[in-house]
């Protein structure tokens, strides 16, 4: 459930302004984001999630992933074949994620 925190995390302003970014993985997406304090800012958005995930569907995360590819907002998108809930967390490259956030 640790996706619905970080959901509300991006909703207080004075939260975002300390972080650097925000990954979600195996996550349930929001969709009021565009609305938060982390989208105003355009606070970097990493996802990672299995393709086999039978808790939260991956083409949820992979439609909110692009449509803020779209707008052009720092978002970027693993996708773990036949992988399932607990993957992401399992097999997410976290130097690799992070560097990327960081880069932004």
């Amino acid at each position: 459930m640790g996706s619905f925190v970080c959901w509300n995390i991006a909703r207080d302003a004075r939260t975002v302004a300390e972080l650097s970014g925000m990954m979600v993985m195996g996550g349930v997406t929001d969709a009021d984001y565009k609305a938060s304090a982390a989208h105003q800012a355009k606070l970097p958005l990493f996802f990672s999630h299995g393709s086999r995930d039978s808790v939260y569907a991956a083409q949820q995360q992979v439609a909110a992933y692009k449509a803020l590819k779209k707008e052009g907002y720092p978002t970027r998108f693993v996708l773990f074949q036949t992988g399932s809930h607990g993957t992401p967390v399992r097999m997410t490259d976290w130097r690799d994620s992070l560097n990327w956030i960081f880069a932004r």
